[in-house]
């Protein structure tokens, strides 16, 4: 009688997941099977798969869209960005996390109050700010503004995860006469691989997805990341569904590559940064 009602019970529990898993998963499917649509197709039959599959849509993105030309800026200029942003993640996070100095917790405090302010808040004095420093269509201007922003929550997550580390390893560095950066590269980052990979993974997003400041700071055609592109596209040549939806799957292939590469990684660290201390 038990087993029955347990059988029951979980077919119930299995059916109602399976259809949540289907209402998530159909925007992804609709998406992918508009892009492979013709514009004609795409009017008659909105919400099946194509009768004729296309790529005319993926080259439309690609050759006449200089979607090629954007994904390569994307490219180069987000490893550049990540270098900065785990450079002040780490160390910051390190800094607050275990070492000792004046107005330690109102100084991070002060940076976890970065993060409430929306992008569209700080635009116009961004844009003063990089004007004034002539960082206007210059990369390391929207390095510098992409640091700023997202290192917060980098830090944040770096500086929990260090809280964590014992301080009888810091104490027996110093007596063996580590420096504060030796103490850092050579103990600290191999101690926080797990949670490194997340920032990573977390900064690597943010940047291939932020739009604001990259419409901001950079205005020449030329330098568009792939994301400011595809928004320029849509509003500069009234794009069809079927094109947009293929520039979307364009611009989502490598985020979700990496995050597939990833999950693993991305799993063990979590769980790292939770059971450590």
């Amino acid at each position: 009688m038990f087993n029955s009602y347990r059988k029951t019970v979980n077919g119930i529990m299995y059916l109602v997941l399976t259809v949540f898993a289907l209402i998530a998963l159909y925007p992804m499917f609709f998406v992918l099977i508009t892009s492979l649509k013709s514009s004609t197709e795409y009017v008659n039959n909105k919400l099946f798969f194509p009768k004729e599959i296309t790529f005319e849509n993926y080259y439309y993105v690609w050759v006449k869209g200089h979607m090629l030309k954007y994904f390569i800026n994307s490219c180069i200029l987000i490893p550049c960005g990540l270098v900065f942003y785990l450079f002040v993640c780490i160390s910051a996070g390190f800094a607050f996390g275990r070492l000792r100095f004046p107005f330690r917790f109102s100084i991070f405090l002060a940076v976890l109050f970065l993060m409430i302010f929306p992008q569209m808040l700080l635009s116009i004095q961004i844009f003063q700010i990089c004007r004034t420093l002539h960082l206007v269509n210059n990369y390391f201007g929207l390095i510098l503004v992409w640091v700023a922003y997202f290192g917060p929550f980098g830090t944040y997550i770096m500086t929990t995860y260090y809280s964590t580390v014992p301080m009888e390893i810091v104490e027996s560095a110093r007596l063996d006469g580590t420096t504060i950066w030796q103490m850092l590269f050579h103990i600290m980052v191999p101690i926080a691989k797990p949670m490194i990979v997340i920032i990573v993974i977390i900064g690597f997003q943010s940047m291939w997805n932020e739009l604001p400041f990259s419409l901001l700071l950079l205005q020449g055609e030329s330098l568009r990341t792939i994301t400011q592109g595809i928004g320029m596209m849509q509003g500069q040549y009234g794009l069809d569904d079927t094109i947009l939806t293929a520039a979307i799957i364009s611009a989502s292939l490598v985020p979700l590559v990496l995050f597939m590469f990833f999950q693993r990684q991305i799993t063990m660290g979590s769980y790292s940064g939770a059971v450590k201390g």
